[in-house]
Order: C-alpha cells, then sequence, then structure tokens
C-alpha cells in the first residue's frame, strides 16, 4: 500500500492522542487535507489536544460542539435509565458510553445516538414506557424502534443479529440479565458484562463492514476495549470462546492486528499474531476508502458487494424497506419496497457514482469487500 503524508500524520496524531505520546511527524503534511480525514473519519475530537496550536483554529470548533453534544447525550442517557429502572424494566447501554468509558477522556469520543436493549419478555412493555415518557416515535425496523425526544435519537433494541450483524443473540441475552453498573464521571449506566459486551464491540465492525462501511472509529473503540480489558489470559479463558461462538474470532485477531501495525496498540498482546497479515492490510485500506460508517465509501461499492451476496431481489427489498418510512409504517406498503429502493437509486443517479475516486488512493482497492468478507470466514 502507497500511503501519503497527510494520512501517516493522521495516524500518528490518533497514536498518540490515545496512548499519550509526542506525535513523530518527520515531514509536514497539508493540515486542511489531514483535518478532511479526520472530520471523514469523526475522530476530531478525540486528535484536537495533539494538533500543532498554529493549526488548531477548526479542530477547536468542532470539538467544542462535539463535546458539548456528549454532555447533552449523557443528561438525556440517565433520564432514561432512570425512567426504566423506576419501572423496574432491567436495560443495558450498548455502544455509546459502554465504549467511551475505555477511552482516556470518554467525552471526545464522538457519539450518535442512544442504543439500548431490553429482554424480549419486556419489550411491549418498554415500547409502552416509551411513549408514555414523551419519547416520539420516528420509524421501526427489523433490529429496533426509534424515537427522538430533545434532539437525541433512542434506538430500543428488540434484538442485535440480523443479516449484517452476526448471530450474537444468545451471548447478548445472557449479558442482560447479568448486567454491570458502570460510571463515567456522574454518568451511571447499565451494559452486559465485559466480555458480552466486547462482542457487540466487535459485532458492530462485523455489522458495518458488512453494510455502510468500517471506519476508524469502529476500529478504536475495538482497539481501547482490548488494550484495557484483552490481554492474553483473559483472551484465551474467557474471550475466545465468546468470539469462536458468534463466528468472530479470526475478525478479532486481524482487526487487532491492524491496531498493532498502525495505531499503536502496545505489542504485549501475542494474541492477534496468527493474522492474516494481507487481509488486515486489506481491512485497513478498507477504512481509509469507506471513512466513518461509509462517509467515504463509493456507493456503488457497498451495493454491489451486498446484491452479490444477498440477491438483488433481497438486498433491494431491504434497503427499500430501511429508507422508505411510509412502507415502516404501513404494512400493507411493505411488498412494495424492493420498487421504491430501484426509484430512489434511479432520482439520486448512482450509476454516476460508480466510478468516484477514493481518497485514499486512485486505483481499485486490491481486494472487493465480498473477497474480504470470505476471508473472515
Amino acid at each position: 500500500m502507497s500511503i501519503s503524508i497527510d494520512h501517516i500524520v493522521f495516524l500518528e496524531l490518533l497514536k498518540a492522542s490515545l496512548f499519550h505520546e509526542i506525535p513523530n511527524i518527520v515531514e509536514e503534511p497539508n493540515w486542511d487535507n489531514v483535518y478532511d480525514i479526520a472530520k471523514a473519519q469523526c475522530v476530531i475530537a478525540l486528535i484536537e489536544p495533539v494538533v500543532p496550536n498554529e493549526y488548531k483554529e477548526k479542530w477547536i470548533e468542532v470539538t467544542y460542539q462535539s463535546i458539548a453534544y456528549y454532555i447533552k447525550l449523557a443528561y438525556e442517557q440517565n433520564e432514561l435509565v432512570k425512567i426504566f429502572h423506576s419501572n423496574n424494566i432491567p436495560m443495558v447501554i450498548l455502544k455509546g458510553n459502554s465504549v467511551a468509558m475505555y477511552y482516556p477522556e470518554p467525552q471526545r469520543r464522538t457519539m450518535g445516538d442512544i442504543d439500548f436493549i431490553v429482554s424480549k419478555e419486556k419489550f411491549s412493555e418498554a415500547v409502552e414506557l416509551m411513549k408514555n415518557n414523551g419519547y416520539v416515535f420516528i420509524s421501526d425496523h427489523e433490529r429496533h424502534i426509534i424515537y427522538e425526544k430533545n434532539g437525541i435519537e433512542f434506538e430500543l433494541h428488540r434484538m442485535m443479529s440480523s443479516q449484517y450483524y452476526n448471530n450474537i443473540e444468545s451471548i447478548v441475552m445472557h449479558g442482560i440479565n447479568h448486567s454491570v453498573e458502570y460510571r463515567i464521571n456522574d454518568v451511571s449506566f447499565y451494559g452486559l458484562p465485559i466480555y458480552e459486551n466486547g462482542i457487540v464491540i466487535l459485532g458492530h465492525i462485523m455489522q458495518h463492514l458488512k453494510s455502510s462501511g468500517i471506519g476508524f472509529r469502529q476500529i478504536i473503540d475495538w482497539m481501547m476495549f482490548v488494550h484495557n480489558r484483552l490481554g492474553d489470559y483473559e483472551w484465551k479463558n474467557y474471550f475466545k470462546p465468546l468470539a469462536k461462538e458468534a463466528g468472530l474470532e479470526k475478525l478479532a485477531i486481524d482487526i487487532t492486528r491492524i491496531c498493532q501495525k498502525w495505531l499503536g496498540l502496545p505489542d504485549n498482546i501475542t494474541w492477534c499474531n496468527s493474522a492474516d497479515e494481507e487481509l488486515s492490510d486489506r481491512i485497513f485500506e478498507r477504512a481509509f476508502i469507506d471513512g466513518n460508517f461509509g462517509y467515504e465509501r463509493p456507493i456503488m461499492d457497498g451495493i454491489k458487494a451486498s446484491m452479490k451476496t444477498k440477491g438483488v431481489f433481497s438486498y433491494l427489498q431491504y434497503a427499500g424497506m430501511k429508507h422508505w418510512k411510509m412502507a415502516q409504517k404501513h404494512k400493507v406498503l411493505r411488498p412494495f419496497a424492493w420498487i421504491y429502493q430501484i426509484f430512489r437509486y434511479v432520482r439520486r443517479g448512482i450509476v454516476g457514482l460508480i466510478h468516484r475516486d477514493n481518497i485514499f488512493r486512485k486505483e481499485k482497492p486490491e481486494m472487493e469487500l465480498e473477497d474480504i468478507w470470505e476471508r473472515l470466514e
């Protein structure tokens, strides 16, 4: 792989911010390009402390916004936890703060919505509770229902597994029944036990690798979990059996190798020594191509891979349901979601996007998405 100086500096800044090091910048980059890369990966607030002062102005503005949003989200999460606790409905927070707690400065992890899950037996009660406490219904999906309140989106999960998410249902449900109370400063919440939580973090990578795109934010989430909780002993005795059950053992090894090779994860972890080096490099390359949640992925890249894996009709039906809000609300329209998706692609002029260049390299990636999936077994 040929990596530009701007991308090398970006990686050095990530390492420095996560492991309290001085960035090793041997050649001056184009700082505007470095900023754009960090923006595409949603890690501006994370990197900002180690950016040279003379280039820091626009980084600071985004950082303040990101931290302010984190504070707002933490407050709304606290309110949600209180409501469920007072109504005796066990729930656990997924991703979000369940990952941020492993970061040196949790408030610098860019946050999105609030994901949480309850047991299947309590799901109907949870839906009523959301309705009765001012959470506004937005849409209903296969895995979750989306609500909104005070500018924050909430995803109430009925399950984690899907055609994109490996089958980890029994692991998650076991974890709900053995939830742990965590704390970040003044924010207290319930999450899955350590290793079940790690499976969700890893499964999140697989989900986005197979759908919208994997970025460095997802990889860093995993790295910080490994750094804090997954030494050789813990891997062998606790996590490896769960990863094998979930079909994620190989992904765990190869992603961890990326973290050691490029992102500063200390090499005292040896359980990733068996990684497929070529595959790790190709996943690393995809992270630059895709950006956070596919922000930079050429759109047809993901569509072609998904159609090949799932079949054309199944993919169109799935994508139509994902984007057609009327079909989400009205069951009678759902059989026609595939037609909606075809017209959606026509409206967007998607054919013209097939040849779009990516930000990492001009030539075609050396390993296509479906090849990566196959190699990950």
